[in-house]
């Protein structure tokens, strides 16, 4: 999220800080959604879910992989236009905020089923 506040911040005034910071949180942020991707596939494997949170833990393994496809693409175009100075047009400062807040989305949305397959149906949790 902290990203996507900096790429707002890119929108009003380009500081080359905020670019470089940005384009390092977008990279750490990939690799995150890789570990988190891996520790949830080994993690629902060694738990059992209740067959009423079965369909909830299908979709959050389908959105789990929906943002590390998205976010891996989207470091590695963050890291060719930095690479290429594009993100120096305004448009373009738009345009990749745009794409981070979806990114942000997409964070948002896995979390949510995630939390839901705790708390709603106790998955991971003692009993």
């Amino acid at each position: 999220m902290l990203a996507v506040l900096f790429d707002f911040s890119l929108v009003f005034r380009t500081k080359e800080w905020l670019r470089r910071a940005a384009i390092w949180m977008y990279v750490i942020g990939a690799i995150s959604a890789l570990a988190a991707f891996l520790s949830g596939s080994q993690a629902i494997d060694l738990v059992s879910v209740p067959m009423q949170g079965e369909v909830t833990a299908s979709k959050h393994s389908d959105w789990a992989h929906y943002t590390l496809y998205y976010l891996g693409g989207y470091a590695l175009l963050r890291l060719f236009i930095f690479w290429q100075r594009l993100d120096k047009k305004k448009w373009v400062l738009i345009l990749l905020f745009i794409l981070g807040a979806t990114g942000m989305v997409l964070v948002a949305k896995t979390a949510d089923l995630g939390g839901k397959l705790v708390y709603k149906y106790g998955v991971g949790t003692a009993k």
